[in-house]
């Protein structure tokens, strides 16, 4: 059986996980906000013990990390299998991790709730952990691999949003290439598509892809489950295209803003690019000024 966990630089690092979670829960911040809030907390702290003391630093790691003879054994440390989605191994794990959480995330929470997106993003982690783990105590292969990070939990909460808005489009990091707006549905068929060909290949490369289809695959069957909570539609600004296309046509001024009112689909930036525009423009009756409004501040017209 392990030893219990008595490494300073464990207790360091559960009592700013707990810290911070407090102060997230505190200031209602979203969940997956406060997920990468706390990964990234967490991240930092550990690397500043490694840098200080790699002992303790290597000692908290495989002490938050998880392995599957813990499912062969069962101890106390099984409950590793939460603490190690919280544990990164590098700064490019982290940052492409909780980069794909903050944009899958934050949209899904808004249309499903902050508690059911926390029960399907843990317990979809939990379950590809085990779903593996199980596998390899099967195969009796892979006892002591270490294995973390929140890839398993981030795979299910893709596997969630793409059963349940699967067309719904938000902003992704394909590869190389970031993209403003794309499917959810087509983001997940890269990215599965990906695992899937890792797993065929058996591609022996530290990274779990195993884990990701079997936590993406438990995110599918858990996100059924829960409601789908609908969401307000926002509703968009209203302008007088014909009123502003006479004010550039006699100021001359504005042409980009005005393109950028007409492309914008969100009431907050075409409320930023109307007033950005209208400080540009003159009366059409007089030279006054025109407020945010439109409206002349000499002769009162608009």
């Amino acid at each position: 059986m392990a030893e219990p966990i008595s490494s300073m630089g464990t207790l360091i690092l559960i009592t700013i996980g707990l810290l911070v979670s407090y102060y997230c829960l505190r200031n209602q911040f979203m969940v997956s906000q406060s997920l990468v809030f706390i990964n990234f907390s967490i991240f930092a702290s550990w690397w500043m013990i490694y840098l200080l003391s790699p002992k303790l630093g290597i000692e908290a790691l495989i002490d938050l990390g998880f392995k599957s003879q813990y499912i062969a054994e069962p101890q106390f440390r099984l409950v590793s299998i939460i603490t190690a989605m919280f544990m990164h191994g590098g700064s490019m794990h982290i940052l492409m991790n909780m980069l794909v959480l903050i944009l899958l995330g934050v949209p899904f929470e808004e249309r499903i709730g902050s508690r059911s997106f926390f029960l399907i993003y843990f317990i979809s982690g939990i379950l590809g952990s085990l779903i593996t783990g199980s596998v390899s105590v099967f195969n009796a292969e892979g006892l002591n691999t270490l294995n973390i990070g929140a890839s398993g939990a981030v795979f299910g909460i893709m596997g969630g949003f793409a059963l349940l808005y699967p067309r719904d489009e938000i902003p992704m990091l394909l590869g190389p290439i970031f993209l403003q707006r794309v499917p959810v549905i087509l983001a997940t068929i890269v990215f599965v598509a990906m695992e899937t060909l890792y797993v065929g290949m058996n591609t022996q490369d530290g990274i779990g892809h195993g884990t990701h289809m079997a936590s993406f695959i438990a995110g599918v069957f858990l996100s059924p489950l829960f409601p789908k909570r609908g969401i307000v539609e926002k509703q968009s600004i209203s302008f007088d295209i014909n009123y502003l296309t006479k004010l550039y046509d006699k100021s001359s001024k504005g042409e980009y803003e005005l393109s950028m009112l007409k492309q914008a689909d969100e009431p907050e930036l075409q409320s930023a690019w109307l007033e950005t525009f209208l400080e540009k423009q003159t009366c059409l009756e007089c030279t006054g000024k025109l407020d945010s409004k439109g409206v002349c501040s000499d002769c009162d017209t608009s």
